[in-house]
């Protein structure tokens, strides 16, 4: 099978990255075509305001399949005003969830979507949780799907971001989160 579908990678360490991926989406859902979103850390419990796209669009598939992210301790400081990030999952869960989310996304290629989104999966693979090999082989499996990979990138990801056809890097200069701020619903999630 030819490989027509493109490879949109959004990465870098300031914010946007979703965002970006989620604007390309409405875009493709808007014009009556099939999207398929499998986010790799996030949970739908968390009340973010894309999971509500699914009751607008019939043509939009959202999976949820992470178990938060992977902090490594299991608690930590949010920006200097003591808010605290919670690691609730271990190890194995993380990975766990991690190749269900990848299970997943090779399993709704299959059904020829135009576009899917694996959200953060470049974080889950530079944090070892899937390996690089792994995702580029779902990859080769996309024929004339397009896919979008978010995520914060590093050694382990360079393949990636080499065999993608468009890679736009996020670059933080300022953020509120460092100055202990809170995640702004609407603007954030």
């Amino acid at each position: 099978m030819k490989n027509t579908g493109l490879v949109y990678v959004f990465t870098g360490e300031g914010k946007g990255k979703t965002s970006a991926a989620l604007g390309v989406a409405t875009r493709s859902l808007l014009i009556d075509k099939k999207v398929v979103w499998v986010a790799f850390y996030k949970q739908e419990s968390w009340g973010l305001a894309e999971a509500k796209l699914k009751s607008k669009f019939e043509n939009l598939e959202m999976y949820f399949s992470g178990k938060g992210f992977k902090i490594g301790k299991k608690t930590a400081p949010v920006g200097n005003m003591g808010h605290v990030v919670v690691d609730t999952a271990s190890e194995d869960e993380h990975v766990q969830a991690a190749r269900h989310g990848l299970e997943l996304a090779r399993q709704k290629l299959e059904t020829k979507p135009f576009l899917l989104v694996m959200d953060e999966v470049l974080n889950a693979v530079s944090e070892g949780l899937l390996e690089e090999k792994d995702v580029s082989d779902a990859l080769e499996k996309r024929g004339e799907t397009h896919v979008i990979l978010t995520g914060r990138s590093g050694e382990a990801t360079r393949r990636l971001l080499k065999g993608a056809d468009l890679v736009t890097e996020c670059n933080k200069i300022k953020h509120p989160y460092d100055l202990g701020k809170l995640a702004v619903q609407g603007l954030d999630f």
